[in-house]
């Protein structure tokens, strides 16, 4: 046999699953492996150009550049809206391929900044940064807190009517309620009133709430000149239009509420063992949770400073199993949360030297969560959290082990390519055990325009190999959801469209797909590595 006429490998076959890796020298690197590919998925060990995209909506959101893109579930567990931000309004989808704004959602948010969401009690919770927070439940898009009046009510003595027992003082306060029997705090206090025995009190000029603030009710609380501090809930106006209550000495009863402060303007928020956490951009060290089960309320210490107030802030929060992972800036904490009592929970700093500065994109995948990683202000790639660590990947080589504790080690140096300013818009999802990270990739570039696929369904990869890379071009994604059981994303340029992903045909919206893979190279059986 001719020493050339050889076959590689001597039995069996070479897969074509394990990915880019651009890491280390083409001859080195696992045989499964590729030093350069692009637009391919695997099946079986198999590799095969990606499915294409489709354009979902066939008139354009606006000119605008996509700020969040999510989808909303009913609880009835099988309804779902999926919802655009841009251009500062709010798009819901309204039959196959159109999208209507949400009533009351026009302009409330600021067009260009990105949009963060959190589901609890059949409301999506919305907050877009340096603006009001609100709340959508399907109908009603109303702020997501419940606030307190700004003035307070007229008051006037009636010598009769009333069944005050004897001559006194009193003062008033009230209260706003949302549809979910939630109020805010008080109002200012009225002025001291004199009533004499059998007398009654007239109240009149009482506030109303705009139709923004969600008010479904508003309840009204007294106190007598001996106990000026002790209010009570004397009647409920079970509407926001009636402006005169006459209170002829109803009996008090439940205090009036002292802590029910509305949420902080935050960007990014989870929800967690029935609380809502969410970020301050006005105090960008701490984190905020709602009450428990009450996620519209947030009391005056409900919150945790986190960081250094300084380099080290708050820039994205996700939920992890039972607690909930902060990311900052120069560091990464776990919120460790045992039982729903905040005294018992503990912040832990996690073992790395990474922050991250990427609030959209995390996703969970194999009990990890998936994080940007950011290292003396430099994008590095991308590491998982597990329990309260980074979880540590080695890497299998033919000339040894390197260990390394970014899952994004195979593609280290495509990693130096995405552009540090834009690290707050990379976007991911995961679909399918695979996960879609959009990326703002190379020079000048200010806009996500690649993806990477992280492909992590694979059961047939080396021992050393937990998931494979893939970079997927011709995809312009500011971000991702999923609706209907299908991928979709919405442009990060001014265009105004949504996109399925993963459609069956070979093409993006009628572009040609540019799909290759290289295999490594094959120096052949032992003995001819210099043939």
């Amino acid at each position: 046999m001719n020493e050339y006429d050889v076959v590689y490998p001597p039995k069996g076959r070479v897969k074509m699953d394990g990915g880019l890796n651009t890491k280390f020298e083409r001859s080195i690197i696992s045989d499964n492996e590729s030093p350069s590919c692009q637009n391919v998925v695997f099946t079986n060990g198999a590799v095969a150009t990606r499915g294409g995209s489709t354009k979902l909506n066939t008139t354009a959101v606006g000119s605008f550049v996509g700020d969040g893109l999510y989808t909303r579930h009913e609880n009835n567990g099988t309804a779902e809206t999926m919802i655009v931000f841009a251009g500062g309004t709010a798009w819901a989808l309204t039959g196959t391929s159109t999208f209507a704004t949400i009533g009351s959602a026009q302009s409330v948010f600021t067009a260009g900044v990105r949009v963060g969401t959190a589901e609890f009690e059949n409301h999506m919770f919305i907050g877009n940064g340096g603006v009001t927070p609100y709340k959508w439940n399907g109908v009603a898009f109303t702020r997501h807190g419940v606030p307190a009046p700004t003035t307070t009510m007229t008051v006037a003595a009636s010598a009769t009517g009333g069944t005050f027992a004897v001559a006194t003082h009193v003062m008033y306060k009230m209260t706003f309620v949302n549809s979910a029997s939630v109020e805010g705090d008080v109002s200012p206090v009225t002025v001291t009133q004199a009533v004499g025995a059998n007398g009654s009190i007239e109240l009149s000029a009482i506030p109303t709430a705009p139709q923004s603030h969600g008010v479904a009710a508003r309840r009204i609380y007294r106190a007598f000149e001996a106990a000026p501090t002790t209010f009570l809930r004397i009647a409920t106006i079970n509407d926001n239009t009636t402006t005169t209550f006459s209170d002829t000495e109803f009996p008090g009863s439940t205090a009036a509420p002292t802590d029910n402060g509305e949420p902080p303007k935050y960007n990014t928020i989870c929800s967690v063992q029935g609380r809502l956490f969410m970020n301050d951009t006005a105090n960008p060290n701490y984190i905020w949770y709602t009450n428990i089960y009450e996620p519209f309320t947030v009391g005056a210490l409900n919150f945790l400073p986190l960081g250094d107030g300084s380099f080290d802030l708050v820039r994205g929060v996700a939920a992890y199993a039972n607690g909930v992972v902060v990311q900052c800036a120069g560091g990464i904490y776990l919120l460790h949360m045992p039982t729903t009592d905040p005294t018992d929970w503990a912040v832990i700093r996690l073992r790395s030297s990474y922050g991250s500065k990427s609030p959209y994109g995390t996703f969970l995948y194999n009990n990890s969560l998936m994080v940007p990683a950011m290292q003396s202000g430099k994008f590095v790639g991308f590491a998982a959290v597990a329990g309260a660590s980074i979880d540590p990947e080695a890497t299998e080589l033919d000339a040894g082990r390197a260990g390394s504790d970014l899952k994004s080690d195979r593609i280290e140096p495509d990693m130096f390519d995405v552009q540090e300013l834009y690290v707050g818009n990379i976007s991911a999802m995961a679909f399918n055990n695979r996960a879609y990270i959009a990326v703002s990739d190379g020079d000048n570039q200010t806009t996500n325009n690649l993806v990477y696929l992280f492909d992590f369904s694979i059961s047939n990869l080396a021992k050393s190999q937990e998931a494979a890379w893939v970079p997927l071009t011709g995809i312009a994604a500011a971000q991702f959801t999923v609706y209907d059981g299908k991928l979709y994303y919405i442009s990060s340029t001014a265009t105004g469209f949504v996109y399925q992903l993963e459609a069956t045909a070979y093409s993006d919206n009628g572009s040609a797909i540019d799909s290759y893979f290289w295999t490594k190279e094959f120096s052949g059986i032992p003995g001819h590595e210099s043939l």
